[in-house]
Protein backbone atom coordinates (compact mmCIF):
# COMPACT_ATOMS: atom_id res chain seq x y z
CA UNK A 1 0.00 0.00 0.00
CA UNK A 2 1.29 3.37 -1.01
CA UNK A 3 2.42 5.54 2.00
CA UNK A 4 1.26 8.53 0.60
CA UNK A 5 -1.99 9.60 -0.70
CA UNK A 6 -2.99 12.40 -3.38
CA UNK A 7 -4.42 15.30 -1.48
CA UNK A 8 -7.51 17.44 -3.09
CA UNK A 9 -8.33 20.52 -2.01
CA UNK A 10 -11.79 22.13 -2.52
CA UNK A 11 -12.79 25.41 -1.64
CA UNK A 12 -16.85 27.21 -2.05
CA UNK A 13 -19.53 29.68 -0.48
CA UNK A 14 -23.02 27.29 -0.35
CA UNK A 15 -26.36 29.36 1.42
CA UNK A 16 -28.69 27.16 3.40
CA UNK A 17 -32.50 26.65 3.85
CA UNK A 18 -32.56 29.04 6.35
CA UNK A 19 -30.50 31.60 4.18
CA UNK A 20 -27.16 31.12 5.85
CA UNK A 21 -24.02 31.92 3.69
CA UNK A 22 -20.92 29.93 4.91
CA UNK A 23 -17.64 29.75 3.53
CA UNK A 24 -16.78 25.68 3.28
CA UNK A 25 -13.02 24.27 2.49
CA UNK A 26 -12.41 20.67 1.99
CA UNK A 27 -9.74 17.85 1.63
CA UNK A 28 -9.23 14.85 0.57
CA UNK A 29 -7.05 12.45 2.91
CA UNK A 30 -6.79 9.14 1.67
CA UNK A 31 -10.58 7.28 2.66
CA UNK A 32 -10.66 10.62 4.81
CA UNK A 33 -13.03 13.73 3.41
CA UNK A 34 -11.95 16.35 5.84
CA UNK A 35 -14.54 19.54 5.75
CA UNK A 36 -15.23 22.73 7.78
CA UNK A 37 -18.21 25.55 7.43
CA UNK A 38 -17.08 29.11 8.62
CA UNK A 39 -20.26 31.45 9.18
CA UNK A 40 -21.81 34.25 10.91
CA UNK A 41 -23.52 34.13 14.71
CA UNK A 42 -26.23 32.73 15.80
CA UNK A 43 -29.11 35.76 15.71
CA UNK A 44 -30.47 36.53 19.48
CA UNK A 45 -34.09 36.16 18.39
CA UNK A 46 -35.97 33.95 16.13
CA UNK A 47 -35.33 35.86 12.57
CA UNK A 48 -38.57 33.46 11.09
CA UNK A 49 -41.62 33.58 13.46
CA UNK A 50 -44.02 32.63 11.01
CA UNK A 51 -42.73 29.95 9.85
CA UNK A 52 -41.30 28.80 12.89
CA UNK A 53 -44.83 28.56 14.76
CA UNK A 54 -46.10 26.61 12.24
CA UNK A 55 -44.42 23.04 14.31
CA UNK A 56 -43.68 21.38 11.12
CA UNK A 57 -39.92 21.22 12.01
CA UNK A 58 -39.16 23.81 9.78
CA UNK A 59 -36.78 26.22 12.58
CA UNK A 60 -34.80 28.90 12.14
CA UNK A 61 -31.47 28.22 13.43
CA UNK A 62 -31.98 30.51 17.31
CA UNK A 63 -35.80 28.00 17.35
CA UNK A 64 -33.41 24.74 16.61
CA UNK A 65 -30.90 25.69 19.68
CA UNK A 66 -33.90 26.85 22.12
CA UNK A 67 -35.82 23.61 21.57
CA UNK A 68 -32.42 21.62 21.81
CA UNK A 69 -30.69 22.78 24.46
CA UNK A 70 -31.69 23.24 28.28
CA UNK A 71 -30.02 26.05 29.55
CA UNK A 72 -31.73 29.38 30.03
CA UNK A 73 -29.13 31.32 28.71
CA UNK A 74 -26.95 30.84 25.76
CA UNK A 75 -23.42 32.26 25.45
CA UNK A 76 -22.48 35.70 23.72
CA UNK A 77 -21.45 34.36 20.37
CA UNK A 78 -22.43 31.11 19.04
CA UNK A 79 -21.14 30.09 15.32
CA UNK A 80 -23.89 27.41 14.75
CA UNK A 81 -22.96 26.75 10.99
CA UNK A 82 -19.14 26.77 12.56
CA UNK A 83 -18.62 23.05 11.68
CA UNK A 84 -15.78 20.34 11.53
CA UNK A 85 -16.51 16.96 9.91
CA UNK A 86 -14.14 14.10 9.42
CA UNK A 87 -16.01 11.28 7.25
CA UNK A 88 -14.45 8.13 6.26
CA UNK A 89 -15.49 6.23 2.97
CA UNK A 90 -16.92 3.39 5.13
CA UNK A 91 -19.60 5.93 6.46
CA UNK A 92 -17.20 6.54 10.27
CA UNK A 93 -17.80 10.01 10.74
CA UNK A 94 -16.55 12.64 13.80
CA UNK A 95 -18.07 15.71 13.89
CA UNK A 96 -17.50 18.72 16.22
CA UNK A 97 -20.19 21.10 16.44
CA UNK A 98 -21.39 23.93 19.06
CA UNK A 99 -24.89 22.30 19.39
CA UNK A 100 -23.79 19.15 20.69
CA UNK A 101 -21.08 20.80 23.14
CA UNK A 102 -23.67 23.35 24.71
CA UNK A 103 -25.66 20.09 25.41
CA UNK A 104 -23.02 18.87 27.65
CA UNK A 105 -23.05 22.12 30.03
CA UNK A 106 -24.89 21.07 33.49
CA UNK A 107 -28.05 23.08 34.22
CA UNK A 108 -27.29 22.08 37.57
CA UNK A 109 -24.30 23.08 38.69
CA UNK A 110 -23.78 26.07 41.18
CA UNK A 111 -22.17 29.04 40.18
CA UNK A 112 -18.22 29.35 40.88
CA UNK A 113 -18.70 32.70 42.07
CA UNK A 114 -22.23 34.06 42.80
CA UNK A 115 -21.50 37.84 42.77
CA UNK A 116 -20.43 37.45 39.38
CA UNK A 117 -23.46 35.01 38.32
CA UNK A 118 -25.60 37.24 39.19
CA UNK A 119 -24.38 40.17 37.28
CA UNK A 120 -24.18 37.47 34.70
CA UNK A 121 -27.24 36.94 34.84
CA UNK A 122 -28.87 40.50 35.41
CA UNK A 123 -27.15 41.53 32.28
CA UNK A 124 -29.45 38.57 30.01
CA UNK A 125 -32.79 40.33 28.89
CA UNK A 126 -35.65 38.23 31.20
CA UNK A 127 -33.01 36.58 33.65
CA UNK A 128 -34.73 38.00 36.59
CA UNK A 129 -37.84 35.90 35.86
CA UNK A 130 -35.65 32.86 35.53
CA UNK A 131 -33.94 31.67 38.48
CA UNK A 132 -33.07 28.20 36.92
CA UNK A 133 -29.44 27.44 38.07
CA UNK A 134 -27.11 26.49 35.67
CA UNK A 135 -23.63 26.41 34.65
CA UNK A 136 -23.11 30.65 33.66
CA UNK A 137 -19.29 29.70 31.97
CA UNK A 138 -20.40 26.84 30.40
CA UNK A 139 -17.71 24.62 30.63
CA UNK A 140 -18.00 21.74 28.46
CA UNK A 141 -16.42 18.06 28.40
CA UNK A 142 -17.58 17.85 25.25
CA UNK A 143 -15.06 15.72 23.01
CA UNK A 144 -16.64 15.42 19.45
CA UNK A 145 -19.23 13.91 18.07
CA UNK A 146 -19.05 10.08 16.84
CA UNK A 147 -21.03 7.67 14.30
CA UNK A 148 -21.78 5.39 11.93
CA UNK A 149 -18.76 2.54 11.84
CA UNK A 150 -16.43 3.66 14.83
CA UNK A 151 -15.56 1.73 17.85
CA UNK A 152 -14.45 3.22 20.55
CA UNK A 153 -11.70 1.00 22.78
CA UNK A 154 -9.82 1.75 25.63
CA UNK A 155 -5.82 2.23 24.74
CA UNK A 156 -2.33 2.80 26.17
CA UNK A 157 -1.18 4.36 23.20
CA UNK A 158 -0.76 7.97 23.19
CA UNK A 159 0.04 10.47 20.21
CA UNK A 160 3.74 10.96 19.60
CA UNK A 161 4.23 14.65 20.12
CA UNK A 162 7.80 14.88 18.46
CA UNK A 163 5.82 13.54 15.22
CA UNK A 164 3.54 16.73 15.57
CA UNK A 165 6.77 18.92 15.72
CA UNK A 166 8.61 18.18 12.80
CA UNK A 167 8.30 20.31 9.97
CA UNK A 168 6.72 19.19 7.09
CA UNK A 169 4.01 20.93 4.64
CA UNK A 170 0.98 22.18 6.01
CA UNK A 171 -1.86 20.75 3.27
CA UNK A 172 -4.54 22.10 5.17
CA UNK A 173 -5.57 24.60 8.29
CA UNK A 174 -7.79 26.25 10.23
CA UNK A 175 -9.12 27.42 13.80
CA UNK A 176 -12.87 27.44 14.47
CA UNK A 177 -14.45 29.01 17.24
CA UNK A 178 -17.61 26.97 18.16
CA UNK A 179 -18.91 29.83 20.75
CA UNK A 180 -17.93 32.44 23.13
CA UNK A 181 -18.50 34.94 26.10
CA UNK A 182 -16.66 37.02 27.99
CA UNK A 183 -18.97 36.19 31.24
CA UNK A 184 -19.67 39.79 31.60
CA UNK A 185 -16.34 41.44 31.70
CA UNK A 186 -15.32 38.67 34.00
CA UNK A 187 -13.06 36.59 32.16
CA UNK A 188 -13.93 34.24 29.19
CA UNK A 189 -14.93 30.96 28.59
CA UNK A 190 -14.79 29.79 24.74
CA UNK A 191 -14.91 26.53 23.15
CA UNK A 192 -12.65 26.28 19.82
CA UNK A 193 -11.47 23.56 17.40
CA UNK A 194 -8.37 23.49 15.04
CA UNK A 195 -7.55 20.97 12.24
CA UNK A 196 -3.80 20.50 10.98
CA UNK A 197 -3.83 18.12 8.14
CA UNK A 198 0.43 17.13 7.04
CA UNK A 199 1.33 14.70 4.11
CA UNK A 200 1.50 12.12 6.80
CA UNK A 201 -1.37 12.65 9.46
CA UNK A 202 -4.10 14.93 10.62
CA UNK A 203 -4.65 16.36 13.76
CA UNK A 204 -6.99 17.98 15.57
CA UNK A 205 -7.26 20.30 19.11
CA UNK A 206 -10.58 20.67 20.57
CA UNK A 207 -10.03 22.96 23.22
CA UNK A 208 -12.83 24.71 26.07
CA UNK A 209 -10.79 27.45 27.97
CA UNK A 210 -12.14 29.61 30.64
CA UNK A 211 -10.94 31.89 33.29
CA UNK A 212 -12.60 33.64 35.55
CA UNK A 213 -10.56 36.66 36.60
CA UNK A 214 -8.86 35.90 40.32
CA UNK A 215 -10.66 32.68 40.30
CA UNK A 216 -10.37 30.05 38.52
CA UNK A 217 -8.73 28.96 35.34
CA UNK A 218 -9.78 25.52 33.48
CA UNK A 219 -9.18 24.00 30.27
CA UNK A 220 -11.35 20.41 28.69
CA UNK A 221 -8.83 20.04 25.63
CA UNK A 222 -9.62 16.69 23.26
CA UNK A 223 -6.82 15.74 20.90
CA UNK A 224 -7.21 13.84 17.64
CA UNK A 225 -4.48 12.20 15.52
CA UNK A 226 -4.52 9.87 13.14
CA UNK A 227 -1.58 8.44 10.77
CA UNK A 228 -1.43 7.61 7.07
CA UNK A 229 -1.93 3.91 6.46
CA UNK A 230 -3.92 3.03 9.62
CA UNK A 231 -7.33 2.47 10.32
CA UNK A 232 -7.70 4.13 14.03
CA UNK A 233 -7.81 7.60 15.15
CA UNK A 234 -6.37 8.41 18.65
CA UNK A 235 -7.78 10.40 20.74
CA UNK A 236 -6.51 12.00 24.24
CA UNK A 237 -8.66 13.88 26.58
CA UNK A 238 -7.27 15.89 29.70
CA UNK A 239 -8.82 18.05 31.71
CA UNK A 240 -7.22 20.67 34.25
CA UNK A 241 -8.17 23.20 36.56
CA UNK A 242 -6.31 26.04 39.48
CA UNK A 243 -7.56 28.35 41.37
CA UNK A 244 -6.24 31.61 40.19
CA UNK A 245 -4.42 32.14 43.77
CA UNK A 246 -2.52 29.42 43.31
CA UNK A 247 -1.05 29.82 40.10
CA UNK A 248 2.64 31.51 40.54
CA UNK A 249 2.18 33.68 37.43
CA UNK A 250 1.27 36.98 36.51
CA UNK A 251 -2.25 37.60 36.22
CA UNK A 252 -1.94 39.51 32.85
CA UNK A 253 -0.21 35.44 31.73
CA UNK A 254 -3.76 33.78 32.34
CA UNK A 255 -5.55 35.84 30.11
CA UNK A 256 -4.14 33.75 26.63
CA UNK A 257 -4.84 29.73 26.83
CA UNK A 258 -1.50 28.76 25.54
CA UNK A 259 0.33 30.90 27.93
CA UNK A 260 -1.84 29.35 31.05
CA UNK A 261 -2.82 25.80 30.61
CA UNK A 262 0.66 24.26 30.41
CA UNK A 263 1.29 25.59 34.27
CA UNK A 264 -2.11 24.22 35.35
CA UNK A 265 -2.71 20.75 37.14
CA UNK A 266 -3.44 17.62 35.50
CA UNK A 267 -7.14 16.62 36.93
CA UNK A 268 -8.19 14.03 34.72
CA UNK A 269 -6.75 12.61 31.50
CA UNK A 270 -8.48 9.56 28.99
CA UNK A 271 -6.54 7.77 26.06
CA UNK A 272 -8.57 5.63 24.13
CA UNK A 273 -8.53 4.83 20.12
CA UNK A 274 -11.58 5.09 18.06
CA UNK A 275 -11.09 2.51 15.70
CA UNK A 276 -12.58 2.38 11.59
CA UNK A 277 -14.70 -0.65 11.21
CA UNK A 278 -13.47 -1.12 7.07
CA UNK A 279 -15.34 -4.61 6.31
CA UNK A 280 -18.59 -3.48 7.82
Amino acid sequence: MSSHFPHLLTEFNQVDSRGYTSNAKSIEFGPWHISFDVSCILPSMCSTKIVCERDDDQFCQFCIYSRELSIPHFPDMIFPKNILMLQHTNGAKIEFNPLDALKRVSVRTEAIEVSCAEEWLESRPGATKKKQPFDWTFSTDYKGTLSGNLTVQDSQETIDFELLKKKEQILFYHDLTLFEDELHDHGISKLSVKIRVMPTYWYVLLRYFLRVDDVLVRSFETRMFHLINTDYVLREFTAKEARAQDLNMPTSLMKDADDVIPHLPVKEKVTDKLVVNINN
